[in-house]
């Protein structure tokens, strides 16, 4: 997979909120959805967030709109080759400030922290 592979590690748990573009209703149908058949064909675990509880999903809202802001908010995207270079540099940068959560360490410093002492490392 392209970005377990970027990444380094393997992605064994997803979580997601409720939205029929993630799982199905359980009560609706037992038919998983195709998010779903991805998710167990990769063998990843999904871990669904609580019924009317967008907070559990906050981290992830707060960086879509802090994203949208970078990417969409300065200026005109003309290409998709633009938006992808737009977005390899938000990417780049963001991933150089420190965050709280990461306890004042960049997200660079916390993965290479993690491949020092990974022993369930993608091979490269």
């Amino acid at each position: 997979m392209e970005l377990e592979e970027k990444m380094g590690f393997l992605i064994r748990m997803i979580q997601v909120d409720n939205g029929y573009e993630f799982v199905n209703d359980d009560d609706r149908t037992a038919k998983d959805s195709a998010f779903e058949k991805i998710a167990k064909a990769l063998h990843m675990k999904l871990r669904r967030t609580g019924p009317y509880s967008p907070w559990q999903n906050g981290k992830v809202e707060r960086s879509h709109r802090e994203d949208g802001k970078i990417l969409y908010g300065r200026k005109v995207v003309i290409s998709e080759q633009e938006l992808i270079r737009q977005a390899a540099k938000h990417e780049a940068e963001y991933n150089k400030i420190a965050k709280t959560g990461l306890t004042f360490k960049n997200p660079n410093q916390v993965v290479s922290e993690y491949f020092s002492t990974c022993n369930l490392c993608v091979d490269n």
